[in-house]
């Protein structure tokens, strides 16, 4: 079961016992995870597997060593720390090393859920063996993956900071194709708790979605109105926070750069609808309680109202710009509406439907541009009702662009984005206006 803090601490704490560098740091990552995945309607692999991370981070003065390790015993926490500490005295002297932070106060996230860390096999096969008969019965050739499991992170360093984080996590995530390879659909579920990952739903949605996107046709590309749903909503929520870097802002590299004031903080950007935060103590999406070197997290708005809040401040900069550091938060919640997503369908006249996103990459940060591909559920909207599948499109659109545009929204919920890495929280929403480049033919 996994290590109390009473545990982990005199373990990193010995590890520092070995170092003589001017500062050192520890950090430690286990976790214990169950997984089955099928294919072909049939299951294929089942299994669990430990893991034990250790980083040792040294340095004296500004030359930084880091090492890592997968044993925790004396001998090779003391072989990493003389390697991190031989690979400090090689290297280059970093100009924006910063000192270590002593002891902080961290939030408590809700993010520990016994019946998950003990979740049984059984659960797991119940879900597989549902996907697998339900899709045979009805001409549909699935595959899926679950996992649960629960994780730990903690550190401590020579200032004497120390940080203990246990989570608990189960997801699950399906793709079903029809038998003739002319339709495919996909759904998932990820949440702290396997109380949450409702199966047969999850499974029903790709069913669906696969079936009802039989034979697509194909429009011409152009300028849409859209609801995107929770994940593709999630997707585009994700590609504006991770451009929120301060520095770049200020140094005339990014969308939040303004040629007058320096950068666009206080601005209102958006409508009074938008608002997007960070907040590890969040029911839905608890996350990590510390960010950058160790900085404690709270909520952080970076939209609030529609107005542009806060940038990420990295502790370096901070102190290069006389400025507060503003760490990057290790969730986003994306506040919502109280529509529903079929209402939201309801009020277009000509639109599309996009079930998710898929290989996003970016085109030009000075305006967030992206482009990608919609995947496994496009559909046409005439007269508040999906009416025929669509064939998949390439886009090129900025996230800030797709907020402008908002029209209405659902009430937000835990999404599985196919292009994030951090818990997300977001809503459907109904895009005024989206635009794609290309088509796609791919089902």
């Amino acid at each position: 079961m996994i290590p109390s803090p009473d545990e982990i601490r005199p373990l990193l704490e010995r590890a520092l016992s070995f170092s003589s560098a001017d500062e050192s740091e520890v950090s430690i990552h286990l976790s214990s995870e169950a997984n089955l995945r099928f294919a072909n309607n049939a299951p294929t692999t089942n299994g669990r597997s430990f893991d034990t991370s250790v980083l040792v981070r040294c340095t004296f003065g500004r030359r930084v060593g880091r090492t890592s390790t997968s044993q925790t015993d004396d001998a090779s926490l003391r072989d990493a720390v003389e390697r991190a500490e031989a690979s400090a005295r090689l290297s280059p002297e970093s100009p924006e090393e910063m000192p270590r932070l002593g002891p902080q106060r961290y939030a408590t996230p809700p993010s520990w859920d016994e019946a998950t860390a003990s979740l049984a096999p059984e659960e797991r096969v119940a879900i597989a063996r549902e996907a697998i008969a339900s899709s045979s019965e009805r001409q549909i050739v699935a595959a899926g993956y679950m996992e649960d499991g629960w994780a730990l992170q903690a550190f401590a360093n020579s200032a004497g900071g120390f940080g203990y984080f246990p989570q608990t996590f189960a997801s699950y995530s399906i793709t079903a194709r029809t038998a003739e390879g002319n339709g495919s659909g996909w759904a998932a579920a990820e949440s702290q708790r396997s109380s949450r990952i409702a199966g047969r739903s999850v499974t029903d949605r790709a069913i669906a979605k696969a079936l009802g996107s039989r034979t697509p046709v194909e429009l011409a590309p152009g300028a849409f109105r859209v609801v995107l749903e929770p994940s593709a909503m999630g997707d585009m929520a994700n590609l504006y926070f991770s451009s929120l870097d301060r520095r770049s802002a200020d140094e005339g590299r990014s969308f939040f750069t303004d040629p007058d004031k320096g950068t666009k903080l206080g601005q209102k950007l958006f409508g009074d609808a938008i608002t997007l935060y960070s907040d590890p103590t969040d029911e839905l999406a608890p996350s990590t309680p510390w960010g950058e070197d160790g900085l404690p997290l709270g909520r952080t708005d970076w939209v609030r109202d529609g107005e542009q809040r806060n940038l990420f401040v990295s502790r370096y900069w901070a102190r290069e710009r006389s400025l507060e550091p503003v760490p990057r938060g290790t969730n986003l919640i994306m506040s919502g509406g109280t529509s529903t997503l079929d209402e939201l369908v309801a009020s277009v006249e000509y639109g599309l439907l996009v079930t998710s996103f898929w290989y996003i990459r970016t085109v030009d940060p000075q305006t967030i541009l992206h482009t990608g591909l919609t995947r496994d559920g496009l559909f046409l909207i005439e007269n508040g009702a999906i009416t025929r599948p669509v064939v998949n499109f390439r886009w090129n659109e900025s996230p800030a662009a797709i907020f402008r545009s908002i029209e209405a929204m659902s009430a937000p919920e835990r999404a599985v984005t196919r292009e994030g890495y951090i818990p997300i929280v977001a809503p459907a929403a109904l895009v005024g206006e989206f635009r794609f480049s290309s088509v796609s033919p791919s089902t």
